[in-house]
């Protein structure tokens, strides 16, 4: 293909996100159908009931809300053992998703310290092994049967392929080990949108079920609202396994955000390159592109920002010193460009950087002047470390 053909679609793609506003959340269509006193949202309730209902997605736990990004609206709903969302602008299967709750579980987990253990096979058909490499994790036994007999179905065909099992599941993030719960130490392994457990005083047919990721996520999160009641904030950040994935396709859609002192930035459209308009990055480093968006939600008669590029640091996650915005960047279409933002004014455009060739984005430190007196500076950190926001990972 074009070099300068991929570019360009590369820089449509980036470009897209340069205008993104903050999420706006609205109520969600009223029609459903009932399971327990909260209702299924009607958007969900027949693939809810046609791709396992009760045994693999759980019960409702909250009603659906839904987000506006991008002006696509986007409904979700939060159930014991999976989060669905419906995304209008997708293609058949795909317009309705399983959310990474299995990822989203890891959040702060050394999965180093694990304990390790050999998966259960209680059958002969059960020993085989399915190396993933994308993480370098094996999925075997039982988890392995059942992970090849589940899936969400996407054609006519009764039989499983792996692509349906992958969009039920995805890949594994971690190799059996031991966790206790309830008093009981079980054998689990944990997947991008679900975690399997060995239940081996249960019927045989019952042997592996799906754990309720969706409760323990909502509890936690109660957890964390409480205490940034009590005005202490933390960052929940993604364990190591997960960022190493960042290292060749960082999330393609969604975006990070940040706000401060009543300047909001947000950055989306992460693309690596290893040449910018036929200039090959230098041996060792290839280049990063990112959209990133401004803007000054101050009230108006409050004070004007400036920024350009050298006001952007990145820095990424190895610990290599902060990196500056190329002024090569004349090159974007949608290039980031100085300006001077007013009250209820945003900008927006496409930065490039230098990273080592295997480097992640780890933070992006923006700051602004303000146009006051003294020309006083404020600056704040965009954190890459976490799930981008409207983050989709289609199977």
């Amino acid at each position: 293909m074009n070099r300068h053909y991929t570019l360009q679609r590369v820089a449509l793609i980036i470009g897209l996100w340069g205008w993104i506003t903050p999420p706006q959340h609205i109520n969600a269509a009223p029609e459903c159908s009932a399971t327990n006193a909260i209702c299924i949202d009607s958007t969900l309730v027949t693939f809810w009931r046609q791709q396992g209902g009760l045994t693999i997605f759980g019960q409702p736990l909250a009603p659906s809300q839904s987000r506006d990004i991008d002006g696509v609206t986007i409904i979700s709903q939060q159930f014991e053992r999976a989060r669905l969302e419906f995304h209008p602008n997708n293609s058949q299967p795909y317009t309705i998703l399983l959310g990474l709750l299995g990822a989203q579980s890891l959040s702060g987990v050394d999965i180093n310290t694990l304990t390790s253990v050999v998966a259960p096979h209680t059958t002969i058909k059960a020993t085989s092994c399915k190396r993933f490499v994308e993480t370098s994790y094996q999925v075997c036994g039982d988890f392995l049967n059942y992970w090849h007999t589940h899936g969400l179905q996407q054609d006519r065909n009764p039989k499983i392929s792996d692509t349906e099992s992958l969009a039920l599941f995805g890949i594994p993030l971690t190799p059996p080990y031991l966790r206790v719960m309830n008093g009981e130490s079980l054998v689990v392994q944990v997947f991008e949108r679900a975690r399997m457990e060995y239940h081996p005083n249960n019927p045989p047919a019952y042997h592996i079920q799906l754990g309720l990721l969706g409760s323990e996520l909502q509890s936690a999160t109660t957890a964390a609202t409480d205490e940034a009641n009590t005005n202490k904030t933390t960052v929940t950040l993604l364990p190591q396994p997960i960022l190493d994935t960042f290292r060749a396709h960082m999330p393609y859609t969604g975006y990070w955000e940040h706000s401060n002192d009543g300047i909001y930035v947000a950055v989306g459209g992460f693309k690596y390159l290893t040449e910018f308009f036929g200039a090959p990055a230098p041996d060792g480093q290839r280049y990063v592109v990112l959209a990133v968006t401004i803007a000054n939600t101050r009230n108006q008669g409050a004070t004007s920002v400036y920024v350009d590029r050298t006001y952007f640091q990145l820095t990424d996650i190895d610990g290599n010193p902060p990196q500056a915005a190329l002024r090569n960047s004349t090159d974007l279409k949608t290039e980031f460009l100085a300006q001077t933002i007013a009250p209820g004014a945003r900008i927006g455009g496409q930065l490039v950087f230098l990273l080592p060739k295997y480097g992640v984005p780890k933070q992006l430190t923006v700051t602004v002047a303000n146009m006051d007196a003294v020309m006083s500076r404020t600056s704040q950190t965009v954190e890459f470390r976490v799930w981008p926001l409207g983050s989709v990972q289609l199977p």
